[in-house]
């Protein structure tokens, strides 16, 4: 079933090595080693789209868990009615577990398939000399051609083959012209880097779901932050070196690819949150366009000054209105004479 992924993953490789080939010889630790680095990232890429929905999945189960640990304690004598009332509360957000793990579950074919091609670059088990015919064989289907694989697993990195790993015999190192130091001082290297990287990237995503406000991660994911790590270094001093840094190189993209995308997730609620933006007012119509001189700040209205009261008089009267002048009531009556 996954031999189509094995052809593809092995032609893919293929033709990196061939563009890396010219620059740095067809035989150079880096040209094999930039071939498997791109080709790691270039299955990241393809990925993406996966990824982004497996942390929207997370973040969303990881928010729901006060609710469903309601729903547990009030229906913890009735599975029946807390599936339902669980359904219908993945429902009503538009999540569900599998959309978390369905993700991950498609990408372990195209893994796996990366993994089983670097994996085969080595000798054959009773080999006694590299330069012998069937020393090293072809795999899935000649596309990774007897040349090519010995060529892959002779090519050193930082003076270690690609075909070595740290527990590899001293007749495998031999015919590799491999260092056991090295080979083993290289490999743990690694080995303490992919399981810190591992660590790394999921306490990143513990404390992004704290800082947000979530619901802390459940035990038993507690458990398997501390348990992977363990489990992938015991698995690392049996790969080959080519499998080391194709993990390493996933590890290290996984880390920086879940950082950009939660601080994304996190600045979306945070803008939509906040209030509309003050519009600056344009040019008057007919206006040349020009640079935009800043207006001076408009000082509010001084309301007027009332006229003072009229004073009161002695008795708190109101003094009577003056009269004119005893002539100048003169004039008007012989004004009007």
């Amino acid at each position: 079933m996954l031999d189509p992924f094995y052809n593809a993953i092995a032609w893919l490789i293929v033709k990196i090595h061939s563009g890396m080939a010219p620059i740095f010889g067809a035989g150079s630790g880096a040209a094999w080693a930039l071939s498997i680095v791109l080709l790691t990232m270039a299955m990241r890429l393809l990925l993406f789209p996966l990824f982004v929905k497996q942390i929207k999945s997370q973040r969303a189960m990881s928010a729901l868990q006060p609710q469903m640990k309601e729903l547990q304690a009030k229906y913890k004598n009735d599975k029946e009615k807390l599936n339902q009332e669980m359904m219908a509360l993945w429902r009503e957000h538009g999540t569900n577990p599998l959309a978390g793990c369905l993700p991950v579950i498609v990408q372990i074919p195209v893994f796996f398939a990366l993994f089983r091609v670097l994996n085969s670059l080595h000798p054959n088990k009773g080999c006694v000399d590299v330069n012998a015919p069937h020393c090293f064989s072809p795999h899935f289907n000649g596309i990774l051609t007897e040349h090519l694989t010995h060529q892959a697993s002779l090519a050193k990195v930082f003076g270690v083959p690609i075909g070595a790993s740290f527990s590899s015999s001293s007749h495998t190192l031999k015919l590799l012209s491999a260092s056991a130091t090295s080979v083993k001082t290289l490999s743990a290297l690694l080995i303490v880097l992919m399981a810190a990287s591992t660590f790394i990237t999921q306490r990143q995503l513990m404390a992004r779901n704290a800082a947000s406000g979530m619901a802390q991660m459940p035990q038993q994911q507690k458990t398997l932050l501390y348990v992977l790590p363990v489990i992938f270094a015991g698995f690392g001093f049996k790969f080959p070196l080519g499998v080391l840094l194709y993990w390493l190189t996933t590890n290290f993209w996984s880390m920086a690819q879940q950082a950009v995308v939660i601080r994304r997730m996190d600045a979306a609620p945070a803008a939509a949150g906040a209030g509309p933006a003050t519009t600056v007012q344009g040019p008057p119509p007919g206006a040349r366009p020009g640079k935009v001189r800043p207006q001076p700040a408009l000082l509010p209205e001084t309301p007027p000054t009332p006229a003072p009261a009229p004073k009161s008089g002695a008795n708190g009267a109101k003094p009577a209105p003056s009269r004119p002048p005893a002539n100048r009531r003169k004039k008007r009556k012989g004004g009007r004479r």
